[in-house]
């Protein structure tokens, strides 16, 4: 088994993980008692209530982060399975090289999971007056790009 390729496939692993806990969690943005996300803004108090976004009352930059978002978590989980199959069975497979494959989904994965934050980023650095509090979902969302990318360079290179 190639080390290079389980070591990918790890940091990739660790990549998702935090892009999934990134964008499911509602602290892209806390400000005192409220905390907003790409699906939910909550309240936090003696009872934390939470409210799921009108999709109708959205604009475009909630909605192409949101897109980017799930898209890249999907091209993640299936990258990781792929690259784990063929760890697998690489014998099996020897004319089809599924770690090129494995590498590039989730490349790519990392790179929408950037284009989310950039996006998010964008909007409300563009929008707001003063100096925006970001949350730990937003910090996650960024630094999954740096284990996602690399776990799927490893791969790719493998």
């Amino acid at each position: 088994m190639n080390n290079r390729l389980v070591g990918g496939l790890a940091c990739s692993s660790v990549g998702l993980l935090l892009y999934i806990v990134g964008i499911a969690t509602t602290a892209w943005l806390s400000a005192g008692n409220v905390e907003s996300g790409l699906w939910q803004s909550c309240t936090k108090g003696a009872i934390r209530i939470c409210a799921s976004w009108d999709i109708d009352s959205l604009n475009g930059a909630y909605h192409a982060s949101r897109f980017f978002s799930v898209v890249g978590a999907l091209l993640a989980v299936v990258g990781i399975i792929a690259g784990v199959v063929h760890a697998i069975k690489h014998n099996l497979f020897t004319r089809v090289n599924k770690k090129r494959t494995a590498g590039g989904l989730i490349i790519v994965a990392g790179v929408c999971g950037l284009i989310t934050a950039a996006i998010f980023t964008g909007y409300y650095e563009n929008n707001s007056i003063g100096s925006v509090p970001y949350g730990y979902s937003f910090y996650l969302t960024w630094i999954q790009g740096l284990f996602t990318i690399g776990g799927g360079v490893a791969c790719f290179i493998a």
